[in-house]
């Protein structure tokens, strides 16, 4: 009723008053975006921090005791920020924010990023890889499995809820072989489940599985499950993760600025001195991997 009467009186008005009236409703519905970024101010911006995000994942990106955002890609990517003269400010989401805003433009990117068709559209990626997501097999006893899953069907296995295990993995999922699966949202709670004869076998993402296990102070109860052909770590798939930037916000020429940083803090081992300040028993994998 009440835009009833209001349009009504417009008409009454002069044309002018009716033009502007007519003008201001249009933009009444159609809110501009927020943080509008022209073509002539793609970021980085002299003097103002790059916005990036990701989710809660220690050792890699998490928040500490005193609140503070930590870790060691958050320490790898401040110094190479900070090797093309930037700074960097990091917040913590849901991963499902993360994403949502940086390709909606609100962040300038997302980091611990996997690289797929969907989020090339909105993101742009360097050319090295940030860091190796390394999924292997984790049990409460020393144990060795058959590269191919021979004993598939005597087994309990746990996994993540979301989580994305390689392709030949995943396949596997589709028609699990098996003896049983348990579904868990977290990486302690599939360490309780190994520690309480729950499961045999656990399938972890190898850095953020190490933390937890010292964490809750379980060196000497947790084991890698070793290949039976080889002895190095069964590895269930790699997957290369990078820092997704906003084709909104970014200058696509600091992605390749930034790419180079990142390649020099690796290159002069800056970046194996943050990940040994984190203290993790990281066994040697396959070579490849």
């Amino acid at each position: 009723m009440v835009f009833k009467w209001s349009f009504i009186k417009c008409l009454r008005a002069s044309p002018v008053a009716v033009s502007t009236a007519i003008l201001s409703l249009l933009f009444s519905c159609y809110p501009l975006s927020a943080e509008p970024v022209s073509d002539e101010q793609l970021h980085p911006i002299e003097g103002v921090p790059l916005k990036l995000r990701t989710l809660e994942n220690p050792p890699l990106a998490y928040t500490d005791k005193d609140g503070q955002i930590v870790g060691v890609l958050v320490e790898g990517i401040r110094e190479a920020v900070r090797r093309t003269g930037h700074e960097v400010e990091f917040r913590i989401y849901p991963w499902k924010r993360v994403l949502r805003e940086v390709s909606t433009g609100n962040a300038d990117a997302a980091f611990n990023a996997g690289k797929n068709a969907e989020r090339q559209a909105w993101g742009r990626y360097h050319e090295s890889v940030l860091i190796d997501e390394t999924y292997v097999f984790f049990a409460a006893e020393p144990m060795a499995l058959s590269p191919e899953l021979e004993e598939a069907p005597d087994l309990r296995v746990g996994i993540q809820l979301g989580y994305y295990y390689g392709e030949r993995f995943d396949k596997m999922l589709e028609n699990p072989p098996f003896l049983s699966m348990e579904v868990s949202q977290t990486i302690p709670r599939n360490l309780k489940l190994l520690r309480a004869g729950r499961i045999h076998v656990f399938i972890g993402d190898l850095l953020p599985t190490m933390h937890y296990i010292k964490d809750m102070g379980l060196e000497d109860e947790i084991k890698i499950v070793r290949n039976k052909n080889t002895g190095q770590p069964l590895v269930v798939s790699t997957s290369p993760t990078y820092v997704a930037f906003s084709r909104k916000r970014v200058d696509p020429a600091y992605v390749k600025t930034f790419n180079d940083a990142l390649v020099s803090i690796k290159s002069d081992e800056t970046f194996d001195r943050i990940l040994q300040k984190y203290q993790l028993d990281i066994p040697d994998l396959p070579s490849g991997q």
